[in-house]
């Protein structure tokens, strides 16, 4: 399966990418005005809007745009007004951001109600994309729940808001733990289905059976219920179901073709070692130990590693491949400065470990390094988008 099939302008899915790392940077400075004691402060809030809606959401909604059509064999619904609504989204998650950590309830309400407005638009071509597709993999299953999930998230979220703003006068908590269910859902779902088709390929590994990935997507749903009955129960499942899909991604490395570690899978056995190490903290107490593992341990390093190899192939494909055959023409491994990549690694490592056991700032300064070698490495990668020109004009 090819990541170029139905391929959607780039100057699109650049531009999340390009919104996402911006987001990536800023997560790091905001970081510091979270309080993981007070997990609900506006000011803990604006840290996760920065990062999840503004890092992680936004590189979802880029592979989204391009692996959709791929896995569904068919063209995404429509991208009829995606440019306008990606600056929308930029603005009003920097908006809602900003009035959460200063308590600016204009640009909060006022963000919060524009960017609902703009997740809802992508939400609702996202799903109609799913009509009439004849294929019905577990990618499928996978991505469509997660659609699912993040229109109840988005819904909730709006409510959230009208909570806070006194023009509802509903649950607070409650529907605060909904929101954070179903939008770490639908990330941790289109993990499960996009990882499902991108680990295989990239690994080179054949004949992969599914069976842990499914039981990972449907102890997640079961969760939903035992929040309402024993919230440990929960959290139990929580670990099974990461538990499984730990175990169904080591399997597919273990019996890859690509047997070189390179900078993408240790990236990859990085996340997922951040990932238990969380939980065991998560199960100690030690709440903002684990969120931070979670952030620039899992998700930082798992999305890293993926662009590493999505991005170059991108821009290949798009600005490169047309030159094949007239001139020489750069490998995917050629974009990319290793060195830069393996180093922004174990910084990444060394300012997850040193900031769990104790030295925050040190451990934040480290991670803070090692994003701006990714942000180097991708304005590297994206200098490629020239080659034609240069080309051209020899």
């Amino acid at each position: 399966m090819l990541l170029n099939t139905f391929a959607p302008p780039f100057k699109l899915i650049g531009g999340y990418f390009l919104v996402g790392l911006v987001f990536l940077l800023l997560s790091v400075f905001w970081f510091v005005f979270a309080d993981f004691n007070a997990p609900a402060s506006l000011q803990t809030a604006s840290f996760f809007h920065i990062f999840l809606t503004g890092f992680v959401m936004s590189i979802i909604i880029a592979a989204l745009y391009q692996l959709t059509s791929v896995i569904l064999e068919k063209e995404f619904f429509t991208i009829k007004f995606s440019l306008l609504n990606l600056a929308i989204y930029f603005i009003s998650a920097s908006a809602l951001s900003y009035g959460m950590l200063s308590g600016n309830l204009v640009f909060m309400h006022a963000g919060g109600g524009v960017l609902f407005l703009s997740f809802l638009y992508f939400c609702t071509t996202y799903l109609l994309s799913f009509l009439n597709a004849k294929v019905r993999t577990y990618a499928f299953y996978a991505l469509l729940l997660a659609g699912i999930y993040l229109l109840v998230g988005i819904v909730l979220g709006f409510c959230l808001l009208l909570i806070v703003s006194g023009s509802l006068s509903l649950d607070f908590e409650l529907f605060l733990k909904l929101h954070v269910y179903f939008v770490l859902g639908f990330i941790y779902l289109i993990i499960l289905g996009a990882s499902s088709v991108l680990i295989p390929m990239f690994a080179l590994s054949h004949k992969v059976k599914f069976t842990l990935y499914k039981v990972a997507l449907i102890v997640y749903v079961l969760i939903l219920v035992m929040l309402f009955i024993n919230l440990n129960l929960a959290y139990m499942l929580f670990a099974i179901s990461f538990l499984a899909f730990i175990s169904q991604v080591a399997l597919i490395l273990k019996n890859r073709v690509r047997k070189a570690w390179e900078y993408w899978n240790l990236n990859i056995v990085f996340a997922f070692f951040a990932l238990l190490i969380g939980a065991v903290f998560f199960a100690f107490g030690k709440v903002g130990e684990a969120l931070f593992l979670l952030c620039f341990g899992f998700l930082y390093a798992f999305i890293v590693a993926h662009m590493y190899k999505i991005v170059p192939f991108l821009i290949w494909y798009h600005y490169i491949a047309p030159f094949v055959g007239k001139t020489k023409v750069p490998m995917l491994e050629d974009m990319i400065l290793k060195k830069l990549a393996y180093i922004a690694l174990w910084l990444n490592v060394a300012g997850v470990l040193v900031y769990v056991f104790g030295l925050k700032i040190v451990g934040l300064g480290l991670v803070g390094m090692s994003v701006l070698l990714v942000l180097v490495n991708m304005i590297n990668i994206f200098k490629y988008i020239k080659f034609g020109v240069k080309n051209e004009q020899s």
